[in-house]
């Protein structure tokens, strides 16, 4: 007996069929190429078009937007992002490089631009010409004495030195060789001041205009868009060959943040660390050409990074740069990825309950990564250009260039990650250290010290909190604390 939809089964007063999908047949019916119990067509097709059938009546709209960015669309953004940073870059370019030029700069006494040495040389000249006249009486007259010079008087003696005593002026009166001219290149900077950022920026634009303050612009755009690109990709390999959540796959405020909801979150840490690490390594040439581009002379010949590139030993990072290099690289997804795990699985500080509070603290953990890092970067630049004098003397030998490296200052040695620090504390320049002196009254005098101290590891620390205040500033008036996100 066939029912239908509209009228009720007698043997099943109280069911009523579904108002979608297929029309429940009959046990006795059958269709064609199937027996007993099942639908009209047994094929996969059917399956289909019953599936559409049934689910065609839904509305998913609220649900799934069909929002696909076309590929036009998608074109469109990543020129956008690369307009954004290359304009960050650029904005941005001339603090980095009167930064790169006092970490890279020697502070020794035979330097002539600083104060004290020329200090010195007036001291010594000083000393000399005391030294000369020393054989003579001096200027001052006794009152008591009568007055032999007046126009009354007569003449009646004068001073005649004895005879050794003229005989030593007379070769004390031969002109003494000229001084070694130790004035600087006419491409060099002369600082007066060890840490000033403007006077770097000054000089730099005097002598060289506009391109000598923003050298190197493009290359440094190439390599933050290499540095991105890598890193990501980097992730992304390790985290499969490595069975981990990928924690660039998270979404909501940041990558860090969503590692907190990761099965493995010090695994996936490990693995943006070791991505971190493998991208400073593999594209530590480039770092080197942009070092390069920047603290040389814009008169310097084959500029291009095309040139720079061919003519580099090797693409590999070099073997005195690679403890400098994994150090610089892995402080920044160290500190920057570890924060917001300890903020909120230990100290219950959520960006969505504590937004203004979560922000401070991401900025005083920012803050910390900059000192931390600044160390770091100062020995990591004074290696570049220690490889770099290393590769340009190798290449003239080979004739493939003529002449020294030229650069903006006078560039410090390098000895090593901790050899370079203690020699930039304790033995590179010398620095004025106040001393208090007196019990009851206290009185300051100034006492010089080899060595430039622990702000000559710090060098361009300005730039760097301006940067931060700024960038946390600006999130903070646009309601960027509930949105999370980098600095």
């Amino acid at each position: 007996m066939a029912t239908s939809r509209d009228t009720p089964n007698p043997l099943r007063p109280y069911y009523r069929p579904p108002s979608i999908g297929n029309p429940i047949d009959t046990p006795g019916t059958t269709s064609s190429g199937t027996h007993g119990l099942g639908p009209k067509n047994g094929s996969a097709a059917s399956y289909a078009s019953s599936a559409r059938d049934m689910f065609s009546e839904l509305d998913y709209g609220d649900y799934l937007s069909d929002n696909t960015p076309t590929a036009v669309e998608s074109v469109r953004k990543q020129v956008d992002d690369w307009f954004y940073k290359y304009t960050s870059i650029l904005l941005a370019q001339p603090f980095d490089v009167a930064k790169l030029v006092l970490q890279v700069r020697s502070h020794d006494l035979e330097d002539e631009s600083l104060p004290l040495s020329i200090r010195n040389t007036g001291s010594r000249q000083s000393s000399y010409r005391n030294s000369a006249y020393s054989d003579y009486p001096s200027d001052d007259s006794d009152p008591d004495e009568p007055a032999y010079f007046t126009a009354t008087a007569p003449l009646s003696h004068s001073y005649s030195p004895p005879r050794s005593r003229r005989r030593h002026g007379s070769e004390n009166s031969f002109p003494s060789p000229p001084p070694k001219d130790h004035s600087p290149p006419t491409h060099q900077l002369i600082l007066k001041r060890p840490d000033s950022i403007l006077e770097v920026i000054s000089q730099e634009w005097t002598k060289e205009g506009g391109w000598g303050v923003w050298k190197g612009s493009n290359t440094t755009f190439v390599y933050s868009v290499l540095v991105q690109t890598l890193e990501k990709w980097s992730r992304g390999l390790l985290s499969a060959l490595l069975n981990v959540p990928d924690p660039d796959l998270a979404t909501g405020l940041e990558m860090s943040a969503e590692l907190i909801g990761s099965p493995y979150p010090w695994a996936s840490l490990g693995v943006a660390i070791a991505a971190a690490v493998a991208t400073g390594l593999i594209l530590a040439p480039l770092d080197l050409i942009r070092t390069k581009l920047i603290l040389t002379p814009t008169s310097h010949p084959k500029r291009s990074l095309t040139s720079q590139l061919r003519m580099l030993p090797s693409y590999l990072c070099p073997t005195s740069l690679i403890v400098p290099t994994v150090l610089h690289s892995l402080i920044t997804p160290a500190i920057s990825h570890t924060t917001p795990l300890l903020l909120r699985s230990r100290l219950a500080i959520d960006p969505f309950l504590t937004p203004n509070t979560y922000q401070l603290a991401r900025f005083m953990s920012k803050s910390i990564e900059l000192f931390i890092k600044l160390p770091l970067e100062t020995v990591l630049r004074r290696g570049q250009m220690a490889v770099l004098k290393q590769e340009t003397s190798m290449i003239r030998e080979l004739g493939k260039w003529e002449g020294d490296l030229e650069t903006m200052v006078k560039v410090g040695n390098y000895r090593g990650v901790v050899g370079t620090m203690w020699l930039i504390v304790r033995d590179e320049g010398v620095r004025e250290v106040p001393v208090f002196k007196g019990r009851g009254k206290l009185r300051v005098t100034q006492k010089e010290m080899k060595g430039q101290g622990l702000p000559g590891l710090w060098r361009g620390w300005r730039v760097g909190m301006w940067g931060l205040v700024g960038m946390w500033s600006s999130r903070m008036l646009s309601g960027g604390a509930v949105n999370g996100g980098e600095f």
